[in-house]
């Protein structure tokens, strides 16, 4: 069995051992794109203390720990130069189908120039581009919100001289299980993601794309709060966690320990809210709204008024009136409130209900909020927040219908109705516990037709 680095009880250990190591490779021959596209991969690496010693008595692996460091996980990035002969959309286009998505949405694929919405976007449109491809973290390292710093700070070394910095949220990894992973299991995991990236300043652009914009202060701002939250977190746990160990592969920990793990209540509210994406119900409402608030550089004000509106909102209320009174706020913080009010189509399984309506019971008079579901308008319904690109805020102008007078509505489950085919076209007002109770129940009982 090979050595590996991990932190001891699955814990974060001193970040003052964590150094990411930054390289860039390539051929002294000439070869496609050589002026264009650079490729960076940053390591992770944990190094082991020169005057620490392992309770089970250091191996040959910490004295290479020492000197070379573990490397518990790594970063791709990608620089693509302006004021080159080549079209920077086809210099993405030649590294992957990952870049090429995300440089389509930015560049105008026949000149490689930027388009008019990016300009619009960016402070100073004027540069180079780094895309963040790809961020992984060895498994027992995953759930303590490094891989937002880590992001952070690697691209505060390489992106001088940059003019953005674009991201795609994405699996980067699939379960055992590819087979059984549904459509609205990879859009709450894209979700989840993309609420990472935000925290440390990318905001959406379009088509799933999210850019950070290097020229505004609020990047800077938001990775000194990251760095003073993991060395809080850090901090935190030193007293209860044994010195960091090289071992053979890890072992499985005893249920006393893994509980211990979590005991820490700012790390169950870390790690909670993020659990609450793409969640129906109204019980965690306000804690998806106080993650969001705690990682964002909102206005405090604005914070505490969304918070206090959410905290008064009933399966009676009329949410279009609340998207009134808090207009406004941010609109970033507009989206993350409707996100936390309403649920989006694609994380609720409304096929029981469309094949047999007798069971929806307390489910019946669940609002739904649309801003086509009638079809009267030329243009597909959307829902509300982040549902999709095209999603709606919450105004006066929102439809609001209940869950059975949608059901009702055949046209609109056409194929070719009115509904989005990214968010369904429609969000609902979070479940009570009846409700929510109601529908895991009706969701696991066996289906009467096939769908």
């Amino acid at each position: 069995m090979s050595a590996s680095c991990r932190p001891a009880r699955e814990l974060p250990g001193d970040p003052a051992r964590l150094r990411l190591v930054h390289t860039h490779d390539h051929s002294i021959e000439p070869y496609d794109f050589e002026d264009t596209l650079e490729r960076w991969r940053v390591s992770v690496r944990l190094f082991h203390g020169e005057e620490e010693e392992c309770p089970q008595g250091c191996s040959e692996a910490c004295e290479r720990a020492v000197e070379e460091g573990t490397e518990i996980g790594y970063l791709l990035l990608c620089r693509l130069r302006d004021y080159t002969a080549d079209n920077r959309w086809e210099a993405a286009d030649s590294e992957s189908a990952d870049l090429e998505s995300i440089a389509s949405t930015v560049f105008d694929p026949r000149t490689g120039q930027y388009t008019d919405a990016f300009d619009e976007a960016i402070e100073c449109p004027v540069g180079d581009l780094l895309i963040l491809d790809r961020v992984f973290l060895d498994r027992p390292w995953r759930g303590f919100g490094l891989a937002p710093v880590l992001a952070a700070e690697a691209i505060r070394r390489l992106s001088g001289g940059c003019c953005a910095v674009a991201a795609e949220p994405g699996m980067a990894e699939w379960p055992d299980d590819r087979e059984k992973v549904s459509e609205s299991y990879r859009q709450q995991a894209r979700r989840k993601i993309a609420a990472l990236w935000e925290s440390i300043g990318f905001t959406h652009f379009k088509d799933g794309v999210y850019l950070l914009d290097p020229a505004l202060r609020k990047p800077g701002d938001l990775l000194a709060q990251r760095r003073k939250e993991l060395l809080e977190l850090s901090q935190a746990y030193r007293p209860q966690a044994a010195s960091l160990t090289i071992v053979t592969e890890p072992e499985p920990e005893p249920a006393a320990v893994r509980g211990a793990a979590v005991s820490d209540r700012r790390l169950q509210v870390r790690e909670g809210w993020l659990e609450t994406i793409g969640s129906v119900r109204a019980q965690d409402t306000l804690l998806y709204l106080q993650g969001r608030c705690r990682q964002a550089g909102w206005d405090s004000r604005d914070k505490r008024t969304a918070l206090a509106v959410a905290a008064d909102v009933t399966s009676e209320t009329d949410l279009r009136e609340l998207g009134e009174q808090i207009r406004d706020v941010h609109f970033g913080l507009h989206k993350a409130f409707a996100d936390a009010v309403t649920f989006s189509a694609d994380s609720f399984d409304v096929r029981p209900f469309r094949e047999d309506p007798s069971r929806l019971g307390p489910l019946a008079d669940v609002w739904v909020y649309g801003s086509n579901l009638h079809g009267r308008y030329t243009g597909r319904s959307h829902g509300v927040g982040d549902a999709c690109q095209h999603a709606r805020s919450l105004g006066p102008r929102l439809e609001r219908i209940s869950l059975t007078q949608l059901l009702e509505l055949e046209d609109f489950w056409q194929w070719n109705g009115p509904m989005c085919s990214f968010c369904s076209g429609w969000s609902g007002q979070r479940l009570t516990e009846e409700q929510y109770t109601h529908y895991l129940s009706a969701t696991a009982a066996p289906r009467t037709t096939a769908p």
